[in-house]
């Protein structure tokens, strides 16, 4: 354990402008993955081989709540502290003449500006400060309250009075941030946190360096968005790769990295912002976006992501915003960056909706409701009807590369149902000429579109009415049972109850009466069962019917009740697939007596 250093001793000072201070927390500052990211960075240019993070999982409580970050790294002495770290803006790679840190690691440098211990300010009053030097016996400790910085602010001065060690550093540095302005009163997400550490940092799982939250590892997996990726109908990911590829040539600004497609049903995408991470040294330098492009397929914008390593940006010449999120893009270099970036973002999109149509054209074919489409298109012999329904299909899947096959179903299911329709054709002819720019042309047909079913059944019932005509017709002129009365009813059982469903006429059940019923008991004319139909409750129904001249008799009762009896008993016996029925009722709820008359008509129950 480090001995504590005397308290007693000069405390560290800092000299400061508030509004610098502001500008650099508070205002600049109001996330988390952000402001760890920063003493993270910190951390890796300590030679540090881990970090741990302790996130509160309970609501956060002003006063007692703590984030404590704490690093294994070469730590700080008493003089660094007073010389190196609460010097505003010290640029360490030029006073120490090296952008790498010292061996065994030789890492190069994130940090440049001095400020990213200011970063937390941006969500806690209070930054509590431990640090133990590798070389040393000393433990140095101090706090940093923005209040009673605030309070100072006219001196621009302010000293941090040394504190008592806690003991529990002794190597590295811990810091605790106290006091929230932040996160008051509910948790923190701690899976949103990860999610957004990791994509700040490449180096995770680099020379040893690891992550740790809640004593739980960031994996190199975690950094791994290309296992999101949507895959084309060959398995391959939807994935463009740049390996040291110059923006503009000759002059060796390059990009590494990669550029993919989500799959829009991915789950668990909470977290992950959609857009291009701009790397430099490992650390993330610009938050995700999409160079400012504006494209054709803006709908592709929201399934892009990636990450690009532009160590360029970073070099000789410090070309990051002063909250290291984001780049400053008035420069030469950046600014062919961003116009290299918004023409890869074009070509991109294009090519995504391209394979994305492909995809779905493939898929289709393996449609099921496609597949009776085609089918019942062929069986119609309408070739208008299936190029016309076809076009309209495959034309919705270039309108919306977004959408799965599956969600075009209901429009196959239309045009199945409607395409021998010559209205339902007119109009999808219509839509597939009508050009995407024409808006208002399509929202006037597809309005339209809503009365073909209307127009449809107004052609449906004009066809019924010259049918009740014709029957009429058939009643006035007294017409024959058979052949006449007979073939029209079979025709059109409907005229007889809409309700009932044609199962049979006089050819299947004839032989079973004759068997039943020898010639001595029934006259020739009478040996057959004209109709057999099954009601909406799947009862049987006896259909007889006469020619519109006959009166009832009591011998034409007592013969339909003795149909009746007979096949009440006789179904009992017969399988139901003989009636080509899925089930059957053994008895028979009412033998109807139709005799065909202008208002006659008689049912026995």
């Amino acid at each position: 354990m480090k001995a504590n250093i005397d308290v007693g001793r000069e405390p560290y000072p800092l000299e400061f402008e508030v509004s610098t201070i502001k500008h650099l927390g508070l205002q600049m500052y109001s996330t988390l993955p952000p402001v760890i990211g920063e003493l993270i960075a910190n951390a890796w240019d300590a030679n540090a081989t881990k970090v741990e993070i302790t996130i509160p999982t309970e609501q956060i409580n002003e006063t007692t709540s703590e984030i404590i970050i704490k690093d294994n790294g070469v730590g700080m002495s008493d003089e660094d502290i007073r010389t190196k770290y609460l010097i505003v803006g010290r640029d360490r790679r030029e006073n120490e003449d090296s952008d790498t840190t010292p061996p065994p690691y030789e890492r190069k440098i994130m940090g440049r500006k001095g400020i990213g211990k200011f970063s937390a300010f941006g969500i806690a009053k209070e930054i509590d400060i431990e640090s133990s030097k590798t070389d040393s016996d000393e433990s140095s400790h101090f706090r940093m309250n923005y209040g009673e910085m605030l309070e100072r602010a006219s001196q621009r001065r302010i000293e941090f009075p040394r504190l008592p060690a806690t003991g529990d550093v002794s190597i590295g540095t811990t810091i605790r941030l106290k006091q929230f302005i932040k996160f008051k009163n509910r948790k923190i997400s701690i899976d949103t946190l990860r999610k957004g550490l990791a994509r700040r940092f490449a180096v995770i799982g680099t020379q040893g360096f690891q992550i740790i939250i809640n004593g739980a590892p960031l994996s190199v997996e975690e950094r791994d968005l290309q296992r999101l990726l949507e895959k084309d109908t060959d398995g391959r990911p939807y994935l463009w790769k740049y390996e040291n590829e110059e923006i503009e040539p000759g002059t060796g600004w390059t990009v590494s990295g990669w550029i993919g497609a989500l799959n829009r049903t991915t789950q668990n995408l909470d977290g992950i912002d959609r857009g291009i991470a701009l790397m430099a040294r490992g650390k993330l330098v610009q938050e995700p976006f999409i160079f400012d492009a504006v494209v054709g397929q803006q709908y592709a914008l929201s399934y892009i992501v990636g990450e690009l390593h532009v160590e360029f940006v970073d070099e000789e010449e410090d070309t990051i915003g002063t909250n290291r999120n984001a780049l400053v893009w008035d420069t030469e270099a950046n600014s062919a960056l961003k116009d290299w970036g918004q023409k890869e973002i074009n070509r991109i999109a294009r090519k995504w909706a391209q394979k994305r149509n492909s995809d779905k054209e493939r898929q289709l074919e393996k449609n099921p409701s496609y597949q009776e489409f085609l089918t019942r298109a062929s069986e119609t012999g309408n070739n208008r009807a299936r190029s016309i329904a076809n076009k309209l299909v495959r034309q919705e899947i270039r309108r919306n590369p977004t959408d799965d096959v599956d969600d075009l179903t209901p429009l196959i299911e239309t045009c199945i149902t409607f395409m021998e329709f010559s209205a339902f054709l007119d109009i999808a002819e219509d839509l597939t000429n009508a050009g995407l720019e024409d808006i208002t042309q399509i929202l006037n047909l597809f309005r339209e579109w809503e009365i073909v079913e209307a127009k449809e059944m107004a052609r449906i019932s004009e066809g019924r009415i010259k049918t009740i005509e014709k029957l009429q017709q058939l009643i006035e002129e007294n017409a024959l049972e058979v052949p006449t009365l007979h073939n029209f009813l079979k025709e059109f059982p409907w005229v007889i109850d809409p309700r009932w469903t044609l199962v049979a006429d006089e050819i299947s059940y004839t032989q079973i009466l004759r068997n039943e019923f020898p010639e001595s008991n029934i006259a020739e004319r009478d040996r057959r069962i004209d109709f057999l139909c099954v009601s909406e409750s799947t009862n049987l129904v006896v259909v007889e019917i006469k020619r519109p001249g006959v009166k009832v008799s009591k011998k034409d009762l007592d013969q339909i009740e003795d149909y009746v009896s007979f096949m009440r008993n006789y179904t009992k016996k017969l399988p139901t697939s003989i009636l080509n029925m899925n089930t059957l009722s053994d008895t028979f709820s009412a033998v109807v007596w139709w005799t065909i008359t202008k208002c006659e008509k008689s049912v026995i129950t």
